[in-house]
């Protein structure tokens, strides 16, 4: 699944000792007393804003891999014609007893017909 566009657009292009400048105002509390006041300062209450999205974008984006982070590669491709992929792991219970088992799918189609072959392999 591909990730959605940003919502957000740079907020500065501050370096060096200017961008030390912004962290100074910010260590001070510059920020939170202006946003209460949007109409007193528009520029900063812009500036509040972008900042909100990028809150909200490194939310989003922790969830996503909070998600995905224990996933493997799906497909692993040896050349153009030739493809190995590999489903979910599977937990079967039966009495008690607990088998793993994954079903791995390689693809040749390097000829007229693609070839299709499917294994299911049990873990142990």
């Amino acid at each position: 699944m591909a990730l959605t566009d940003k919502a957000y657009v740079a907020v500065h292009d501050k370096t060096g000792s200017d961008k030390v400048k912004l962290k100074d105002e910010f260590d001070a509390g510059y920020l939170t007393k202006i946003a209460g006041i949007p109409s007193k300062e528009p520029a900063l209450a812009a500036l509040v804003y972008q900042i909100g999205l990028l809150q909200d974008e490194i939310d989003y984006l922790r969830t996503e891999i909070s998600a995905n982070k224990d996933k493997v590669i799906p497909n692993i491709t040896g050349t153009a014609n030739h493809a190995i992929s590999f489903g979910a792991l599977t937990a079967t219970t039966v009495r008690g007893k607990t088998t793993y088992s994954v079903v791995m799918t390689v693809t040749d189609s390097s000829g007229a017909k693609a070839v299709v072959k499917t294994v299911t392999l049990t873990l142990t």
